[in-house]
């Protein structure tokens, strides 16, 4: 790693925090958290697990070698564009879930349950989907929600931009997914040495993020904007 130039070691770091900010998203660990309390567990979070990286991955590599042509020549304004957009659109959603402008906003379109029945009713679709035991249904709801992020995003073209071969393009990608998907790889590798320990640890992790949910969201918001409109007007 010393002998590394150090712009190569910065643009590494760099994708590691983007990795670690995709990777707290607190919808993956519910998922996980639903799938542990189904009688197949280990088959059912390992065929979720497969299909968000085979999907992830995929669209990743698809998406980088799509924009290859873009940065052909090293375009510095459109990195700089994406970076500075993205980062106003991550400033803006912070915004919105500290000042509860989205819960306001879900009010006045009439998404509030009311009773029992309403709450059963709105209940998110893809919960319903993974409690049903149905691995081709979890296959389906794995790849629907595991699409690529706004980090993710930025990450693929970050790896485009720096014109590497496609084996490191592809090894880069590969590696950003294993620390994205590390709140589902963890419980899975867990279930398998030690289920009793695993599922306390993660219904206890559930618990902390349901109540710090907002806090945390609005936390991983600041910092991606913050780190990308820094870096996009250093780049104008």
């Amino acid at each position: 790693m010393a002998s590394l130039p150090v712009a190569t070691v910065s643009a590494q770091l760099q994708l590691l925090l983007l990795a670690v900010d995709a990777a707290l998203y607190p919808t993956l660990l519910a998922a996980v958290v639903i799938l542990l309390n189904q009688p197949r567990r280990v088959a059912l979070l390992g065929a979720y697990l497969a299909a968000g990286l085979i999907v992830s991955i995929g669209a990743g590599l698809l998406l980088t070698f799509a924009l290859k042509g873009a940065f052909h020549h090293g375009n510095r304004d459109l990195s700089a564009a994406v970076d500075l957009t993205v980062g106003g659109l991550a400033l803006l959603l912070a915004v919105a879930l500290a000042t509860r402008a989205d819960a306001r906003w879900a009010q006045r379109r009439g998404r509030t349950a009311e009773d029992g029945a309403d709450a059963q009713k709105g209940e998110p679709l893809m919960q319903r989907i993974l409690a049903r035991e149905s691995t081709p249904l979890v296959l389906v709801a794995s790849a629907l929600m595991n699409l690529p992020s706004a980090a993710y995003v930025v990450a693929l073209k970050d790896i485009t931009a720096a014109h590497h071969g496609t084996g490191a393009t592809v090894l880069l990608i590969v590696l950003f997914n294993l620390i994205m998907f590390l709140l589902a790889e963890v419980p899975l590798a867990g279930l398998i040495v030690d289920p009793v320990r695993t599922e306390d640890a993660v219904l206890r992790l559930n618990g902390w993020f349901s109540q710090n949910g907002r806090r945390i969201a609005v936390a991983l918001c600041l910092i991606l904007s913050l780190f990308l409109i820094i870096r996009g007007i250093a780049k104008v």
